[in-house]
């Protein structure tokens, strides 16, 4: 099962019971049975519940579920909006935005050109004084000289992005996450 999967699984579930307690609030506001027999039922259940530790730990599971669930879709949420973000350029015509996800992918065309890299991660940050940093997370070849390395993708990719789209590039970090070693073959 995808992340994607499982995120629709949990949203749908939570939103099942979100709708069931809510038809018993709503149900509650139109009073289709008597008060009194409600809090007799409710007294029936709450002394159920309560007559074994097993029901109370079920119910105490059932409610830490709950909250870890609600917990997820609010951390999921915040997700989703990063990625919907975009960056807007002022001109003498109106306004440009460009996503993030475009900028990410301008920024993986001016690494695929380079063949001592294997796999680039880029992070885009909008700066709240206008501008973008990058994390760029990197694996690289063996025997690569990595400061040589990084300050020409540094230099290419501010280049490009002020080329292409316009926007400027305050900072560009480097991080090299693994470095891929490839067997020679002795003849």
């Amino acid at each position: 099962m995808g992340k994607e999967s499982f995120s629709n699984l949990m949203f749908v579930l939570f939103l099942v019971v979100i709708i069931f307690f809510s038809a018993i609030i709503f149900s509650l506001s139109l009073r289709p049975f008597s008060l009194e027999g409600l809090l007799s039922k409710t007294n029936y259940y709450y002394n159920l519940f309560y007559s074994n530790l097993f029901n109370q730990i079920t119910l105490g599971l059932i409610a830490v579920l709950l909250i870890i669930l609600a917990i997820y879709l609010i951390w999921k949420k915040g997700q989703y909006n990063k990625e919907d973000l975009s960056v807007a350029q002022k001109t003498s015509f109106g306004e440009i935005k460009i996503s993030t996800n475009s900028i990410k992918h301008l920024t993986l065309k001016v690494i695929k050109g380079m063949g001592d890299i294997k796999e680039a991660k880029p992070e885009i940050n909008i700066l709240k004084r206008g501008g973008i940093n990058i994390d760029l997370h990197l694996s690289v070849m063996q025997d690569v000289n990595i400061p040589e390395l990084s300050e020409k993708i540094q230099r290419k990719v501010k280049e490009y992005l002020s080329e292409t789209s316009g926007i400027e590039t305050k900072e560009i970090k480097i991080h090299i996450d693994k470095i891929v070693y490839e067997d020679k073959k002795i003849k």
